[in-house]
Order: structure tokens, then C-alpha cells, then sequence
């Protein structure tokens, strides 16, 4: 049985005796280099996907909250009408209500003394 003793001179360069390595290092470099490319791409096309279904949802809200808000706005309308068509028909009961009302705020927002 035979060992074969490689001897390594000062100015060779250790690689040169192992060409399929040297390959397999080339192989992994350009491997590393795809994959940080296709990385970028991928991160760039789901930003933009996500960008596109972010504005679509933002369109969706603003669409269902102008209805509401139409709808909220009708509702006030209603509202004051009503009150308003109240007042003219019982003028001095209105006016009995708004009394009460601003005294029961006035006693309300009046700080209590203790004597």
C-alpha cells in the first residue's frame, strides 16, 4: 500500500492543484449571486402587489365610508327637521324644554359645596 505525499512549493498556489474545487467555489459564488438576485425581484414584485391591494382597499374604504357618511348626513337631516318642525308647532313647550335643560347643565357643571 501506497501514500501519495503532495508537496506544496512556496509560490504555487494551493487551488491550482484542486481545479474541481476551484469549480465548485465558481459554482457556489454565482449560486450566492442568483439568489441575492432573485431575492431582490421577489421583494420587488410582492411590494408592488401589496402597493396595488393597499390602494385597492383604500379605494374599498373610501367608497363604503362616503356611504355612510351620506347616510349619517341624511339621518341628521331627518333629525333636524324633525326638531325643527316640533318647535313651530309647540313654540312654548320648546322653549320650557331648553330652560330646563340649561339648568339642569348649569346645576350640573356648578361645583358642590358641603356646609
Amino acid at each position: 500500500m501506497g501514500f501519495a505525499i503532495t508537496v506544496i512549493m512556496p509560490n504555487q498556489n494551493s487551488i491550482s492543484f484542486f481545479p474541481s474545487t476551484q469549480r465548485d467555489i465558481s459554482n457556489l459564488k454565482q449560486t450566492a449571486t442568483d439568489a441575492a438576485s432573485d431575492i431582490v425581484s421577489s421583494t420587488a414584485e410582492h411590494a408592488s402587489k401589496a402597493k396595488g391591494q393597499f390602494k385597492e382597499l383604500a379605494g374599498h374604504v373610501q367608497e363604503e365610508g362616503a356611504e355612510q357618511l351620506d347616510e349619517v348626513k341624511g339621518q341628521l337631516c331627518g333629525l333636524l327637521s324633525a326638531a325643527r318642525d316640533n318647535v313651530s308647532e309647540r313654540p312654548l313647550a320648546s322653549l320650557g324644554v331648553a330652560l330646563a335643560v340649561g339648568f339642569l347643565f348649569g346645576r350640573a357643571r356648578r361645583p358642590t359645596s358641603r356646609r
